[in-house]
């Protein structure tokens, strides 16, 4: 083959890859960015959806949604609001529908990215009262909790910050989470897949806010003993846990971990692991209708009473008189 032959069939697919990459694009441009399904006459739809890319981040730049993107292999590099920023897998960065986010090309990485409005957390949340900061002097409130949630997509400061590298140990835990929201959004298999979907959304959400919340503390004095516990806690919140498989697994003795929990949290270990469950669940109970049964299994409760009995004991109300409560 001459040079000639090589240079015409370079040539011919430079041009065949090219619009290729217009078909995909345009295919992008008319991608949902919700999802629905038709009931008769009525349409249900939650602005909520999940892509997967490889060395690409879908619609990142679409004007309307906040972005989740979770990194989980390689390394990003690019701009926020013109300021310079990298990071590794695995990381969470929190877009509005206001950043500006420029992505350096070549970069070559796996990523989720999650497209939402800020109502799938909770139906006050418009564009409007989130970026008046109506919701910072609701301390204290259930509101407040999910304002926290959220935040990192509205504001980048201390408190909130648009990019966090995480602990690689949490990142099997997230990404089962996304595929679960993705799976609830794809298959719809009740009547209860908006709320489960979006509670699964809520879920990741919150364990993403203690992983970067305690990232920071590693080391082995008691407060990073206490992040390395809830570390362990987010990673097997499903599962039983014994206080025994808490002690095999950071080499301590019973008393030695009571200890450490009292002084830091002024809980017993099991009482504080029990403490971060209900606050989940909690979440679920405001936030959602998924059945109370149903939050007692994905807490690892398969007796409902007595999720109903560690319920009441931290929150003073029974699971059903709390969502009664957070919703007046």
């Amino acid at each position: 083959m001459n040079v000639k032959s090589v240079e015409f069939i370079c040539k011919i697919c430079t041009e065949a890859v090219k619009k290729m990459q217009v078909l995909c694009y345009n295919l992008r441009m008319d991608e949902k960015l919700y999802t629905s399904k038709v009931y008769g006459d009525y349409e249900r739809i939650v602005d909520l959806v999940v892509f997967k890319g490889r060395n690409e981040l879908p619609h990142v730049d679409n004007a309307e949604r906040c972005k989740l993107v979770l990194l989980c292999k390689g390394a990003l590099s690019f701009e926020l609001n013109g300021i310079p920023m990298e990071f590794k897998a695995p990381a969470a960065i929190y877009l509005s529908d206001r950043d500006k986010f420029v992505l350096k090309e070549g970069a070559k990485y796996q990523a989720y990215i999650i497209l939402f409005k800020p109502y799938v957390i909770n139906d006050a949340f418009t564009y409007e009262r989130l970026y008046s900061h109506e919701f910072d002097d609701l301390e204290g409130s259930t509101i407040y909790q999910d304002y926290l949630l959220i935040r990192n997509f509205i504001f980048n400061d201390a408190i909130s910050p648009k990019a966090a590298s995480f602990v690689p140990s949490s990142l099997s835990n997230m990404v089962d989470i996304i595929e679960n929201i993705d799976g609830e959004l794809k298959l719809k298999v009740d009547g209860f897949w908006p709320c489960r979907s979006r509670s699964y959304f809520i879920e990741l959400l919150y364990k993403l806010k203690y992983c970067y919340a305690n990232n920071a503390t590693t080391g082995m004095n008691n407060a990073g003993f206490v992040s390395r516990l809830y570390e362990y806690f987010n990673n097997h919140l499903s599962e039983k846990i014994t206080l025994d498989m808490i002690t095999s697994e950071f080499g301590v003795n019973r008393n030695t971990l009571n200890k450490i929990c009292v002084d830091e949290t002024g809980m017993t270990c099991m009482t504080f692991l029990n403490d971060h469950r209900m606050s989940l669940a909690g979440y679920w109970l405001s936030d959602t209708d998924i059945p109370v049964f149903e939050i007692a299994k994905r807490l690892s409760f398969d007796d409902p009473n007595y999720f109903n009995k560690v319920f009441r004991k931290a929150t003073g109300k029974s699971p059903t008189q709390y969502r009664k409560d957070t919703r007046i």
